[in-house]
């Protein structure tokens, strides 16, 4: 598809044509759900996420700007919902908002592979550059915004969420997240 032809369906798109929509999804849909499986290595949650961007799509196609690139535009999209996947999943695993599966029943072994997982966390975040510790520690466990600790540190939310990612992406790296997720479940 040339940049004209995706310049005048996202034209068409604005204007709520479906036909239009449909065209982009098929076009797009299997080179970003490729790239998101690979990310989040789950077929299932990748289609979901894609799936969701185009919702997104759709229902804000009047703000789209066709002189913009689309498949740019969908690629920024799909990173950030891939972004804001992470970061839920970790805040939901790590700080346990979200978890009620605290049982009698867990076992010794099981508590004492949560309590390793728990300090070998803490030992990743030591060992992170001081701004970046400190922003995941005031995001973490001060649960403050991005906003507030922008605000709080004097830098921009966007420097704030990099450094969010970045902490993320160094505990990643040393602790595959189905891994933790397993751990946590169990915790």
């Amino acid at each position: 598809m040339v940049h004209l032809e995706e310049k005048i369906l996202v034209s068409r798109l604005k204007s709520g044509d479906k036909n239009a929509f449909k065209l982009l999804f098929e076009k797009y849909y299997p080179l970003f759900i490729s790239f998101a499986k690979r990310l989040l290595k789950d077929e299932i949650e990748a289609d979901d996420l894609i799936q969701n961007v185009f919702m997104r799509i759709w229902v804000g196609r009047a703000n789209l700007d066709e002189d913009k690139n689309f498949k740019n535009y969908l690629l920024v999209s799909v990173r950030n919902e891939i972004f804001q996947h992470f970061r839920h999943v970790f805040r939901t695993e790590i700080t346990g908002q979200h978890l009620e599966i605290m049982d009698d029943g867990v076992d010794l072994e099981t508590e004492l592979s949560a309590k390793e997982l728990e300090q070998s966390i803490s030992v990743i975040v030591t060992r992170m550059p001081r701004r970046r510790r400190e922003v995941f520690n005031l995001s973490r466990c001060d649960k403050l915004s991005n906003q507030e600790i922008a605000e709080r540190l004097g830098i921009s939310i966007r420097t704030v969420e990099k450094h969010i990612e970045n902490a993320l992406s160094d505990i990643r790296k040393n602790i595959p997240i189905s891994i933790l997720a397993l751990i946590l479940a169990l915790w």
